[in-house]
């Protein structure tokens, strides 16, 4: 979502709705950072696409995969890196900006701050409705 499509659903939703818009404006922008992250990790391993490195990582494509964004996961095209190994196979090659952007630590946070804000444990399940589901991990 861009500038002129965030003042196009100001023209279009109540007052009442404004709130989710200006929720939904950041998260799309933070989805599309770390797909540039992403894309930056990958040119930097292999190499530009018309010009790659003669390093043994190569590219693979893209899969559907999952990041955390302000606790909630978020489908985003997920870059994929294969690496060439002595025996004439490949493996795949785990990016770091994808697990930094895939790890619970973040949720655990948010979590851990709305208790000693007075929610519930109960609660937050209700808060956080697209998490993961790490709640259930965390030891009091």
């Amino acid at each position: 979502m861009n500038e002129v499509s965030l003042l196009q659903s100001f023209g279009q939703v109540s007052a009442s709705e404004t709130g989710q818009v200006f929720r939904d404006f950041p998260r799309g922008h933070v989805r599309e950072m770390i797909c540039e992250v992403m894309a930056a990790e990958v040119t930097e391993i292999c190499g530009s696409k018309h010009h790659p490195s003669p390093s043994d990582h190569y590219r693979a494509g893209t899969a559907t995969g999952r990041v955390l964004v302000e606790g909630e996961r978020e489908n985003v095209p997920r870059r994929r890196v294969r690496q060439k190994v002595p025996d004439g196979t490949s493996c795949e090659m785990e990016l770091a900006s994808c697990k930094a952007a895939t790890d619970p630590q973040q949720l655990q946070a948010q979590i851990v701050q709305a208790i000693v804000s007075g929610i519930s444990p109960r609660g937050i399940e209700e808060i956080k409705l697209n998490s993961p589901g790490y709640t259930n991990r965390i030891s009091w």
